[in-house]
């Protein structure tokens, strides 16, 4: 027998008295009334709204471990790939691996661009898995599922594509001596970027070329349509096949893209032209898809800009660090020393800028508010507007089925009037 449950939408009759209510705490107990301010009606993760409010620390920390050991088990393919990219190491590892010297040309193409199209093979399926992992967190909104994946798969290239690509290329047999002197590591990140330059060129031609051309194609949801239609979805309503726009995937292999390039415009300027040419085409390639081929299933209002923020900042923070290194490495300890105030510095803005603008995307300002309703007021759309908010969080189950605009062939008459 279904159970009502302690979770409820409330509607103002006006923007300004809800921004007041979302910016107060209701009860003197602060675990009895739990409030949050309500995302739209398309946002709203419905299943998610059963779990209690006490278990979601629970959740949360599952996730976080899940994740953490999917990152840790991630980094075995990436030392193979790493072992594949130096073929002198590879040799000695595998002694049969020589044969691949027989043909001319075979062994540039498998330490050159094998390695990246591995890798890239690899982490193809990481944003799906971190986005299955999201959705049992507990969010009660699909945005803020998409921005926990977001972060989670961020964090795992920067730990596997970019951290462990350097260890396993050319720090494996200094790992241990760097955790026992922290203070050699930033000598030690110096070092291995600008070992492994030649690899992340590769790697960002790789994902321009091949990423952006399967973005175009999507033969991975063309396949999924195609199976689907073949098997269990056979006879059902139609569905575009395309959806909203993955923010979760996108936007932290782009911001790994920036990170690379912001860590080496100082180690090898060289890898900046093709950094660029690779925004040129990725911007070519977005703009047809965000227009023509994505649809908006909802509005993030922005929620993903403080994300892409601190995604900067961690790159500027990395190549700051990476400036330490390489000064120390070339004997001036004057410049490393110099280049310390820096790192403060962008500390203290980070810091500064979390403080003042990023409460503007979690709250409506109360000088908005007051205009969007003096803007109803004028164009009498008060009533209309606090029905329509009164009816819209509908939960799914509750909503009516018209089955007669639906286009499902389990409606259809099984014989048609035309055959008499």
């Amino acid at each position: 027998m279904s159970q009502e449950l302690p979770v409820a939408f409330v509607t103002f009759k006006s923007r300004l008295g809800a921004a007041l209510v979302a910016q107060s705490q209701q009860h003197s107990n602060p675990v009895l009334w739990i409030t949050d301010a309500a995302p739209e009606p398309r946002d709203v993760s419905w299943r998610n709204l059963a779990i209690p409010h006490r278990f979601l620390p629970l959740c949360n920390f599952g996730v976080i471990v899940a994740a953490s050991l999917l990152t840790i088990f991630f980094a075995l393919p990436v030392t193979a790939v790493q072992g594949i990219a130096k073929f002198e190491k590879l040799k000695k590892w595998f002694p049969p691996a020589m044969a691949v010297q027989l043909i001319p040309g075979l062994s540039s193409i498998i330490t050159g661009y094998l390695p990246s199209a591995v890798l890239k093979g690899f982490i193809y399926i990481v944003p799906f898995a971190m986005l299955g992992m999201a959705k049992l967190a507990g969010c009660i909104s699909k945005s803020k599922e998409e921005i926990k994946a977001c972060n989670m798969v961020f964090y795992f290239l920067v730990g596997n594509v970019f951290f462990w690509s350097l260890l396993s290329g050319s720090l494996i047999d200094e790992i241990g001596e760097s955790f026992t002197h922290p203070k050699d590591f930033p000598s030690h990140l110096a070092s291995a970027v600008s070992a492994q330059a030649d690899f992340f060129v590769t790697y960002i031609l790789t994902d321009g070329l091949s990423g952006f051309s399967l973005e175009i194609l999507q033969p991975g949801l063309l396949c999924w349509d195609a199976i689907k239609s073949c098997t269990y979805g056979r006879g059902k309503e139609k569905t575009p096949y395309l959806y909203s726009l993955p923010y979760y995937r996108i936007i932290p292999l782009v911001s790994l893209s920036v990170l690379i390039g912001i860590v080496y415009a100082v180690v090898a300027p060289l890898l900046l032209p093709f950094l660029i040419g690779y925004f040129l085409l990725g911007y070519a390639v977005f703009i047809n898809q965000i227009e023509d081929v994505y649809e908006t299933v909802y509005e993030t209002c922005g929620q993903f800009w403080p994300c892409i923020h601190h995604y900067i900042l961690i790159a500027i923070i990395l190549m700051q660090i990476t400036m330490i290194g390489i000064f120390g490495l070339k004997s001036k300890p004057a410049a490393s020393i110099s280049t310390i105030p820096l790192l403060v510095l962008t500390l203290m803005f980070n810091e500064y800028c979390k403080m003042r603008f990023l409460p503007t995307f979690n709250l409506l300002s109360i000088q908005n508010a007051k205009e969007f309703d003096e803007l109803d007021e004028k164009c009498n759309q008060v009533e209309f507007n606090y029905e329509n908010a009164s009816t819209a969080y509908c939960p799914p189950c509750l909503r009516p089925l018209n089955c007669m605009e639906s286009g499902s062939s389990c409606t259809a008459p099984l014989v048609s009037s035309s055959s008499f």
